[in-house]
């Protein structure tokens, strides 16, 4: 095997040294002293590579003693670095951008990049620096400019630490976050609200989990919004309540006996408990199509393949109990679902739903037919259905936090306050501001009664 020498070591020249330049602090025209050497390591993948810039260093003629010098420093340059400007911001970049953990960004700088003595601990430094830089009242303030009138909201909790963030899912941005320790308050809500209320973020829906932090917080806020009870993690609590009726639709199939100890009789016959045993795994194959939502997606696909359509039909035909349970989660998903557009309809479906007599008997069900009989809960399921492109969920938040924790446990393994805060911040701006913003638009009916749905001016 031929092994290729490594690459000699480059070094690139530039120099900036007039005779005369002009004072940065009073602008007289100062002669030079003297000229000094400006070394900076730079990220290469050919092979190592140094700028030098030869810089001259003046004295003015005007100024008091001990401010008369100056030397002239080109952009990148100021201070006392190792590495230039764009190094930082490329080996930055594979942390914040890239989601290479601090070690992992330093080893392929060193390998490369061509920066041997480059640290981890200089990676991390530089990342913090970084989230000191970004300015989050200009954030604030541009985020109010191309709010879309729809704010999600969710917190997360990482050991002793929680943060909270908000997020604009039309427009896909993060908003602001807070971050506390122990557990959140209806005071933290009332303050992270308070800042966006200032900032003039003034939403018109904002979507929640079922958290009791929020509902009065928000009403008192921003009494002009409504509160959008996030669908999705309601769904979640229908599916857990639901489990039991499957079991217990599971648990009216016949079980196969205990086999005797010994030889088995009638040999080369097919056994009985064999078949029972079989069905009853058959049924457990579908147990979480059960639950599944039907129809299509967004991209009009079937979100039931041709073999869980299979899995599905197979285990309904051999537990006939799950097919009454299979209907009702039918219901339950076209209740929610986009095919419900206006509050009549939502309200006659769920009407259907809470006289059918047929869901009574099912295990688990009352918890959700009481819920569902909830004026003030029903409201604030379908408060989406005022506007027509909100989001009925809290989802966007809740995708942002797991993205925070996905970052912060697996690749960062941020702990100190400095690193979290910084990471924070970055997550803030790390997305572009769009040019043309979403907005929410509000559904209109003719007055008069029932008629077509128009577009908001």
């Amino acid at each position: 095997m031929n092994i290729l020498p490594p690459s000699a070591p480059a070094l690139k020249s530039l120099r900036i040294a007039p005779d005369v330049a002009s004072c940065p602090k009073c602008g007289t025209p100062a002669p030079r002293n003297e000229v000094r050497r400006i070394t900076r390591e730079a990220a290469s993948l050919s092979t190592p590579t140094t700028v030098a810039i030869d810089v001259g260093c003046y004295l003015c003629p005007d100024c008091p003693a001990g401010h008369r010098w100056f030397r002239l420093e080109p952009a990148g340059f100021a201070g006392i670095r190792r590495y230039t400007d764009s190094t930082r911001a490329i080996v930055t970049s594979l942390v914040t951008r890239h989601k290479l953990s601090f070690v992992g960004a330093a080893a392929m700088a060193r390998e490369i990049f061509h920066l041997p003595e480059l640290a981890d601990s200089t990676v991390l430094r530089w990342f913090r620096e970084e989230g000191d830089q970004v300015c989050y009242r200009t954030h604030i303030e541009q985020m109010a400019t191309i709010f879309s009138g729809q704010l999600a909201m969710d917190e997360i909790y990482d050991g002793n630490v929680y943060v909270i963030r908000v997020t604009d899912p039309l427009n896909g941005l993060e908003i602001t976050c807070w971050m506390g320790e122990g557990s959140p308050t209806a005071a933290d809500i009332r303050e992270v609200l308070l800042e966006m209320k200032r900032a003039g973020i003034a939403p018109l829906l904002v979507s929640t989990d079922g958290s009791p932090l929020y509902p009065r917080v928000l009403a008192e806020v921003f009494p002009e919004a409504t509160h959008q009870r996030c669908v999705f993690h309601f769904m979640q609590g229908v599916n857990e309540a639901l489990g039991k009726a499957f079991w217990a639709s599971y648990a009216t199939m016949p079980e196969p006996k205990k086999r005797k100890r010994g030889r088995p009789k009638k040999r080369g016959r097919p056994r009985e408990d064999n078949r029972k045993r079989t069905d009853r795994e058959a049924v457990r194959a579908c147990r979480f199509l059960v639950f599944k939502r039907g129809g299509v997606d967004v991209h009009g696909k079937p979100r039931f393949s041709t073999r869980e359509t299979e899995v599905l039909e197979a285990g309904m035909r051999l537990c006939p109990a799950l097919r009454e349970l299979r209907r009702f989660v039918g219901a339950i998903h076209e209740l929610v679902g986009k095919t419900t557009t206006t509050h009549d309809l939502a309200g006659s479906r769920r009407r259907a739903i809470l006289a059918d007599e047929g869901f009574r008997t099912l295990a688990g069900a009352n918890v959700f037919l009481g819920q569902l009989a909830h004026d003030d809960l029903f409201a604030r399921l379908t408060r989406h259905l005022d506007f027509e492109n909100a989001d009925p969920t809290s989802n966007h938040a809740e995708r942002e936090n797991r993205e925070f924790r996905k970052r912060q446990g697996s690749r960062y393994r941020l702990r100190s306050v400095v690193s979290l805060c910084a990471f924070l911040d970055l997550m803030l701006v790390r997305r572009p501001k769009p040019t043309t913003p979403r907005r929410l638009i509000r559904r209109q009916t003719p007055a008069g009664g029932q008629g077509v749905e128009v577009l908001a001016a």
